[in-house]
């Protein structure tokens, strides 16, 4: 028998795909009366969002080396996706929390859901990286099988 979850985990990138999710897990949390938390993936370090130089990066890549520079990275763009995203939802009596985890999407996605006691995961179908998703496989996919709790996956 499946248990109502405590709580939805919508992860975010500031994609209309992230968007949909978010409003359809605000739907779903209004009706269960649960939170909802925004989650936002970001690598863990510069080498695994940029790769190890092949050659001496310029002055631009550079700067994303200093572990300093890298987190004001990591926030700006997380502040972004929960902005554009708390936009979508508008003013909401349901509880709204968000939080940034590191690695891989999908692996962190996982990660924290398998952290949290009764969760539900609605994710979006597709992010903002489609052709490099496409040659990899999506982060939504990959959710969907590895993830021991409940995910709905939205168009």
């Amino acid at each position: 028998m499946s248990r109502q979850p405590k709580i939805l985990i919508v992860p975010v990138d500031g994609s209309e795909g992230a968007s949909a999710a978010a409003e359809y897990a605000l739907g779903l949390a209004q009706a269960l009366d649960v939170p909802v938390r925004l989650l936002y993936a970001f690598p863990r370090d510069p080498v695994d969002m940029f790769g190890i130089p092949t050659e001496a990066p310029g002055p631009e890549e550079l700067e994303y080396f200093s572990p300093e520079a890298f987190e004001r990275l990591r926030d700006q763009s997380a502040e972004k996706a929960f902005a554009a995203t708390r936009e979508v939802l508008g003013e909401t009596a349901v509880e709204i929390q968000e939080q940034i985890v590191s690695g891989h999407p999908a692996e962190a996605i996982v990660a924290h859901a398998a952290a949290e006691d009764q969760p539900q995961v609605v994710i979006g179908s597709r992010g903002l990286s489609g052709f490099k998703e496409f040659l990899l496989g999506s982060v939504s996919q990959r959710v969907l099988h590895q993830a021991d709790c409940p995910v709905t996956v939205v168009r």
